[in-house]
């Protein structure tokens, strides 16, 4: 009887790891944006005009339901060649920021090492094309994420970067619960195999590359419409995210909100996957608020009382997502992960009597 309850406590356990990789791989994320935000190359990057104006919110939210339009278009007319060229040049140019500012902080930054960076920008995006495998991509994953966030928290300040983790809550809520336009997004993107989100496979002989997953064992009902499966309804990872300050950054955040709807689409197609799936917008956007807080926020020691409190939030609302999200019940992320950091943010502020400021310009 004691055996057979050790076994049933272990193998508990090893379900469990994943999501502890998951979380493993947000404080990997906030870790490595803090550094690279600190290093001369990204530190030194002119900010945007008014960094504090929450103009820029609006102006990004706008831009998102826009893309998304443009996306579900391309989908439908089947320009996937198109939907790949700006993933690719967004993941190419954000892994030159990561690069750079490594080579820049090692050895200093020349003309010579400037193209070292960036071959070597587009020779791992060639890799990612050539060779999609599960590690690859999770590296990749990281990389990009935490350029992504040590650019754009170091060009937006923390008022806007909150304004817009408030529209995009909202968004996500609507677009999961109530339009669903998500799961046509990710109907079309699945089967490109683009590294956009982080793989974590349950075995480690499994193969992302191999995977196939556009065979759909869902059934339909009389009237030829898509009935849900139970995994379908236990997929966390409902999100569309969207985060830019520049070009660049901003084809990454979209690159990011394609990868959370393939995600949740590739956990409703494969009942048996050998690996589970988390957008990189759920390492991404809270992040973003740790390292703008971090950067904007005068402070002595490595971290700032809010930015500290804005990644404990995280994990805060992190843990209740993955609470929820155990008990068999379908949720949107970034009401619990937004949330969270959100809190914590205001509750840094008032243990460090911090002043905040915004303006209302565009």
């Amino acid at each position: 009887m004691n055996s057979e309850k050790s076994r049933t406590f272990a193998k508990k356990l090893e379900d469990l790891v994943p999501y502890f990789i998951m979380g493993l791989f947000i404080l990997i994320v906030q870790i490595g944006s803090l550094w690279l935000s600190a290093t001369e190359y990204i530190a030194s990057q002119p900010p945007l005009e008014n960094p504090e104006s929450v103009g820029y919110s609006i102006y990004y939210i706008v831009m998102l339901v826009l893309f998304t339009a443009l996306i579900i278009y391309l989908i439908k007319k089947n320009k996937t060649f198109i939907i790949r060229g700006i993933i690719y040049f967004a993941i190419a140019v954000t892994l030159y920021y990561v690069f750079a500012a490594i080579i820049d902080k090692a050895v200093g930054m020349n003309d010579i090492f400037e193209i070292v960076s960036i071959v070597a920008a587009i020779a791992f995006a060639v890799l990612l094309y050539k060779y999609p495998e599960w590690y690859i991509i999770d590296f990749a994953g990281l990389m990009i994420s935490i350029g992504a966030c040590a650019v754009i928290g170091v060009s937006l300040s923390y008022v806007p970067i909150i304004v817009l983790m408030i529209g995009l809550l909202i968004y996500d809520f609507i677009s999961v619960y109530k339009t669903k336009h998500m799961l046509t997004l990710a109907n079309g993107m699945m089967d490109l195999k683009l590294p956009i989100l982080f793989v974590i496979p349950k075995k480690w002989n499994y193969s992302y590359v191999e995977e196939d997953f556009s065979d759909d064992d869902d059934e339909n009902d009389e009237n030829g419409n898509h009935e849900k499966s139970s995994e379908e309804k236990n997929s966390e990872n409902h999100e569309l995210k969207a985060n830019e300050i520049l070009a660049a950054a901003e084809m990454v955040e979209e690159v990011k909100a394609d990868g959370n709807a393939a995600a949740a689409e590739i956990q409703k197609k494969k009942k048996k996957s050998d690996a589970l799936f988390m957008g990189l917008g759920d390492a991404v956007i809270p992040t973003l608020l740790v390292v703008s807080a971090n950067h904007f926020i005068e402070h002595d020691g490595l971290i700032s009382m809010p930015s500290l409190f804005t990644a404990i939030g995280t994990f805060v609302g992190f843990a209740a997502l993955m609470y929820v999200v155990s008990k068999g019940k379908p949720q949107a992320g970034l009401p619990f992960l937004n949330t969270g950091a959100i809190l914590g943010f205001a509750a840094g502020v008032i243990i460090s009597g911090a002043t905040v400021s915004f303006s209302l310009g565009f």
